[in-house]
């Protein structure tokens, strides 16, 4: 397994940077899952920082509560009320020609729907990323998710979240020896979030310390999940080189922020460090 430090040295020549030929189209669209009224915040979050960094349009999931606080929170984003399975599943088929990237997690809550959910666009959408409550409702269900991960998905927990999902792997490992224990397990990607992020993949593990202690608020996992999910595609980067930019970048974010640093911040100071990646 090899191991590298992250850097834009690493994964900058493959940074899907918009062209003068570019549209709304040929940018892609993020399909996002978040229907609970009382975490809203996380869902915009999350979509927000993912238009910003470059992708054509995304589409958020609302619940029939969320529909309207989000229609007039956030007008830019594409909006579908979706309150049962059976639509989900009709609404994907007809979706996976448009999209081809999800992210799952940010606002949907921790529920046995959530899950059921999340399976489905894991069965449907190529690229996924498994985010927050995405990664809680599999607690005690580890096996269900791990049958759907495959090169194209990503899941993005933290230390709790992590042992969630695998309770007999210790928690005094470093974060670099608990994704080495991950992938023996399963041969799909992971960002384990910490001090030092580490990022691992079926042929390499990136160890991020481009960082700052600020980045530890609510929200901050929201945004760059949304950022990952703006990078990631066929025509963008593998799931691997998206998670390593997002984490550089939302690290880059921080450091020039200093201190006082909200999860809002981090979306307002995407444009910055664009320019500064430039």
């Amino acid at each position: 397994m090899k191991l590298f430090k992250n850097s834009p040295k690493l994964w900058l020549s493959k940074f899907p940077w918009k062209r003068k030929s570019s549209n709304k189209y040929s940018r892609g669209r993020v399909l996002i899952l978040g229907a609970q009224k009382n975490m809203i915040g996380a869902t915009i979050l999350a979509a927000e920082s993912c238009l910003r960094v470059g992708v054509g349009s995304v589409k958020i999931i609302c619940s029939k509560e969320t529909l309207p606080i989000l229609s007039h929170k956030f007008p830019s984003a594409l909006k579908i009320e979706i309150n049962n399975f059976s639509f989900l599943k009709s609404f994907l088929k007809k979706e996976r020609k448009k999209t081809t990237v999800a992210l799952v997690g940010p606002g949907a809550g921790k529920s046995s729907r959530t899950l059921k959910f999340t399976e489905e666009i894991l069965k449907q959408i190529k690229y996924v990323i498994i985010d927050a409550d995405a990664i809680n409702s599999f607690q005690g269900k580890t096996s269900k998710l791990l049958k759907h991960l495959d090169k194209y998905k990503l899941i993005t927990p933290h230390h709790a979240e992590f042992h969630r999902l695998f309770p007999k792997i210790k928690k005094n490992l470093t974060n670099k020896e608990k994704v080495l224990k991950f992938l023996k397990i399963c041969k799909s990607n992971i960002l384990l979030k910490g001090n030092t992020t580490v990022i691992g993949s079926p042929t390499r593990i990136i160890i991020n310390k481009h960082t700052s202690s600020e980045l530890a608020v609510i929200g901050s996992g929201d945004v760059l999940a949304g950022i990952i999910s703006s990078l990631v595609g066929d025509k963008k980067m593998s799931m691997n080189e998206a998670a390593a930019a997002a984490t550089w970048l939302h690290g880059d974010i921080a450091k020039h922020y200093g201190k006082g640093l909200i999860a809002e911040d981090l979306v307002k100071g995407v444009s910055a460090a664009l320019k500064r990646l430039k």
